[in-house]
Parts: C-alpha cells; structure tokens; sequence
C-alpha cells in the first residue's frame, strides 16, 4: 500500500538548504538545534535514512569479527561511522522490538510484548509522527507483516509501502531487491523542498533462507563449512525449534547445521548489497546533501545455539538479543567504535535531536539521546546496564535481562524456560560474557556478589514507570487483512 504525501510544507528551499539555513538561525539564536543547550557543533541533517535488516544477528559481520565476508557496504559504514559493539533489543520479536524503538518505551511498560499483531497503542506517539510535525517528508518501505499498518505502525509517515501487499509479478515482492526499487520511488515522490526521514525495513535473512542463485552457494563448501553436525529432523511435527527442526524448515533435504548457517550468512550478503545499492542511488556518498545514515535489526537468530534452531523471542541469549548498530554522518562523526552496552530504547531521541527537535533533557519516552555519546563528548553519559526481555508462552512470566560490560543476569520464572536456562528450580542465571560468549554456564551461585548487584538493578527497573502513560498491556491480536495474515502465516508466525 503507498500513501503519497498530501500537503507540500516549508517550499521554497532544497533539503541541504534548510536544514543548514535553519541550524545557522538557530546557532546565531544562541541556542543548540535541540533548544537545550550547545550543540552548535551537531548540524542537523537533511536526509535520515534508518535501514533495519530483520533477522541479523551482530556476530554474523565482518564488522563484528566474523571472519566471513558478509557485508563488504556494512563493514564500510561502520569503519566511515560509530559502530556500537554491545547493542541489545528490547525484545527479540520484530513488532515488539519496532515499537519499543518507536516510542523509546520499554515493552514491560508498553504492553506490546510476544505475540505479533498486537497494535501499537494509542496513547503513544511515534518517532515519524514527531519528526513529520517537525518538518520532515517521511517515507516507509517495510518487508514484514509484524509491522504492518494493520497494526499501527504507519503512523506518522506520509508513504508507507508494504511490500507484501504489492503485485509479486516478477518474483518475491518482499525480497531486498524489490524492497530497494520502492525505497527509491518513495524518494522520488519528496520533491526537493523539505527535509525527509527515510526508513528501509530487509525482510532477508529472515527464514527460510533462500537467498536469489547468484548467492545462494557463496559460502557452502568454504574454509567455516563444517559438515559433521547434523540437525535432528521430526518429520512427524511440522514446526519445532529446540532439539531439532520439524519437517517447514527442512532445505532441500539437508540435515547439516553448516548448510543453513551458510545459507543464512548469505542472505546476508545478500542484503548488503542491497543498501549499498540504495546508498549508491541516493548518492550518500557525494557529499551533496548531509545525510544520516543508521544501521540496525529488530533482533538476531538462533542458529543451533543452545539447541535452539532458526529462530528467535523465545529466550534472552545474546544470539538474539545483539545486533548492529553503526551511525554513519561524514564530516560530524569521528568514525570509532563504542565498547559499552547500549538499548535500541535510545534510537529514536537520538534520531529527534540530530533532527533538531525540543527534547527536554535530551529524552523522550523512556529513553535518552545518544547524540553527546556519539560525539565523545566530555561528560556524556554512557550507561552501563541494559536491559532486555524475551520469551513466548505463559503470559506474564517472561525472561527479564540485565546486562552491564561483563556480566549478563537472566530472570526466568518459567519451568519452562528454566529447563534451557539454569535448569529446574533456578529462576536466576548469570554468564560471564567475556569467559563465556556463548552463555554455556550459569555462574549466579559462584558469584553471588555480582548475581546480588545485578538482581537489585533488574527488581529495581520493573518496579519503575510502569504504563507510565496509560497503556494497557495486551496479548489481543489486532485487526489484519488477508494479505497480511497470509504473509505472516508464511514466515511461520501465525497457524
């Protein structure tokens, strides 16, 4: 579905123009593009274009070490940008993590939490609806029913394109391809008079992974390609994910881990090329127009890890719960990485005030702008906790997470969950991140000082702002199309 833009605002100008005409007025005001405080040195941009690749999990980059060159375009952005190394979502389901991105709430307050379809409440307000009352064109092509404008999350946007219910003559319309020719036309319908906001939503390397021949193969056989661990398949139960994979996610036959973790790496690959060909036709490169560019993903995967197959939302591992996060502004951002924990909670205050918008305190919603972190400022703040929740199934006894520069605390009241995590009888669980990465020990009675410092701060924050705006937590599926719903059936999502 496309909405073209109703009414032109602000004429007269290019997007380059304005927002330099504007930040010069503001500068010579005396006041920061925030309104707040000094920031003179921050000129707003006049494109944003936030693109989010489902699925991708950090350590599956080049950029985040992976020695498999996945994303040659994501790689560069991150060397030109800031990359954040200790990213976490919020949730690690794409329409909970999207608007807890959204609406810089966290799900435990927003009510929006593990089941898809559930809308984005009305009380709150989203990130393109405050930059479109600032002045901002504001456009949207996204590749996945969880955030459909069934359920709200159009809001704000003056184009919302969503792929799956475009005519798929000539292939997938939900594949990266066709999702970088409809960015491109949404772009076209700006006109040159105002800033715009841009967002870009992959739907690859969501599963199944089949990426288009010229790349399905690109890493099957290669140095990492292991083919010793099999998968068990139960061909009697169509969808299974712990201990095995039912008959859905069975490709062509394979029964060998290696197979699928090249194949997602990719769809990955994939992808990469994608943005570097939308970054190509938008000429961010010129240096023509000053054009923010972010990088990120609703959530990771589970690719065998823990006995947990192709999949994602059922637990708090960082497999899902750590993904990109790179900024890219040439010529404002000093490129560096930071090392320090940080919440997907954060994007969009950020995004607010690189865009000049009033935020008081530098907040908005229940998180906090990042822009002075970025910019190493002195004194900027760098928090050392962040926290996350997960999990599927019995209503209101979730996985809650708090992670802070080394350790990680899981709370899990479910036995069912308890069983994956700590075992039977262990609600809380604590890895020691740097010792061991892959979250294989359960240190919490080892350690009990940091076990006792890390439960205060988790009981501490579920105690705090709870629906601090009225929202009702709900577990209700929205209103959808058939469109939608098919496609969602397709991903799995929905029976």
């Amino acid at each position: 579905m496309l909405r073209i833009p109703r009414s032109p605002r602000l004429t007269g100008l290019g997007p380059l123009a304005l927002a330099t005409a504007w930040w010069v007025a503001m500068v010579a005001c005396g006041a920061g593009p925030d309104g707040s405080r000094d920031r003179a040195d921050v000129p707003p941009p006049s494109r944003i274009l936030l693109v989010t690749i489902d699925t991708l999990r950090a350590d599956h980059l080049s950029a985040y070490g992976y020695p498999r060159p996945t994303s040659p375009v994501l790689d560069r952005l991150a060397a030109e940008g800031v990359r954040f190394d200790r990213p976490a979502v919020q949730w690690p389901k794409t329409g909970p993590s999207f608007t807890s991105m959204f609406t810089a709430t966290y799900p435990k307050d927003n009510g929006v939490v593990r089941r898809i379809g559930t809308p984005v409440p009305a009380e709150f307000t989203l990130l393109a609806e405050k930059l479109s009352a600032h002045g901002f064109a504001t456009g949207a092509v996204v590749s996945n029913g969880a955030v459909a404008s069934d359920f709200g999350f159009d809001q704000g946007f003056d184009a919302y394109v969503e792929t799956w219910k475009l005519d798929g003559a000539g292939g997938d319309p939900n594949r990266a391809t066709r999702v970088t020719d409809e960015a491109l036309r949404v772009v076209e319908g700006f006109g040159d008079d105002r800033p715009y906001f841009l967002w870009v939503h992959y739907l690859d390397p969501h599963f199944p992974y089949t990426p288009p021949p010229e790349f399905a193969d690109r890493f099957v056989g290669d140095d990492l390609f292991d083919p010793t661990e099999r998968i068990d398949i139960d061909y009697d139960r169509r969808r299974k994910q712990m201990n095995g994979i039912g008959w859905e996610k069975v490709l062509e036959g394979r029964d060998d881990l290696a197979f699928y973790k090249a194949r997602y790496d990719a769809e990955i690959l994939y992808a990469d090329s994608e943005v570097g060909r939308l970054l190509d036709a938008l000429g961010v490169d010129d240096g023509g127009e000053r054009t923010l560019v972010v990088v990120t993903s609703d959530h990771g995967e589970s690719l065998g890890e823990h006995l947990y197959y192709f999949d994602h939302g059922r637990f708090g591992f960082q497999t899902c719960l750590r993904v990109p996060l790179i900024f890219h502004y040439p010529g404002v951002l000093t490129p560096r990485v930071d090392t320090e924990p940080v919440e997907l909670l954060h994007l969009a205050p950020t995004l607010l005030d690189f865009a000049g918008v009033d935020l008081a305190g530098a907040r908005w919603g229940q998180g906090e702008s990042l822009v002075d972190r970025l910019m190493g400022a002195a004194g900027a703040p760098s928090p050392d906790l962040a926290f996350s929740e997960a999990g599927y199934g019995e209503a209101g006894a979730w996985q809650r997470v708090v992670q802070d520069r080394r350790y990680k605390l899981v709370r899990a009241r479910s036995p069912n969950a308890q069983q994956w995590l700590g075992g039977p009888g262990q609600p809380w669980v604590l890895y020691d991140l740097e010792a061991d990465p892959g979250e294989t020990v359960n240190r919490a009675r080892e350690l009990p000082e940091e076990t006792q410092r890390l439960r205060r701060a988790l009981l501490d924050w579920l105690e705090t702002e709870r629906f601090p705006l009225g929202a009702e937590a709900s577990s209700e599926e929205g209103e959808m199309e058939s469109r939608t719903r098919k496609q969602l059936e397709a991903l799995g999502y929905l029976d």
